[in-house]
């Protein structure tokens, strides 16, 4: 079996059984063929569930981290620079956003990412990164 980088586009012609589901996530299985090649595909995807209520941690701890220090309690250092949480981000928006990014070598993007108004749910303090 060969695995490879399918897109969004690759499986919609799949039909899709669900295999789990848990409080946190639904987890479905697809079969189909691909569009361009017609080969068949074997493809899971995972539906998070509990990003809602991930946001809403995310927002008690931004109202928790209010005028705190950033070095405030963070408790944990890499060679002496304070190491402070500042999001909480699901795997899949995780895989889908930041790891292409990372994989080609743009190690600013999660900051930048961060920053974006869109993306203040996920942020754990307020402030510039």
């Amino acid at each position: 079996m060969t695995t490879v980088q399918l897109t969004e586009a690759d499986v919609q012609n799949c039909t899709w059984t669900l295999e789990e589901v848990t409080p946190d996530y639904r987890r479905y299985v697809g079969r189909g063929t691909h569009p361009a090649t017609g080969a068949p595909i074997l493809v899971r995807k995972t539906e998070y569930l509990a990003e809602d209520a991930l946001l809403a941690r995310n927002a008690d701890e931004r109202n928790d981290n209010d005028g705190r220090r950033w070095t405030q309690g963070s408790g944990a250092d890499r060679n002496g620079v304070p190491l402070v949480k500042v999001a909480s981000v699901p795997l899949n928006k995780f895989y889908a956003d930041f790891a292409p990014r990372l994989q080609d070598g743009d190690k600013d993007f999660g900051k930048w990412w961060l920053e974006q108004d869109a993306n203040q749910p996920f942020r754990t303090r307020r402030g510039k990164l």
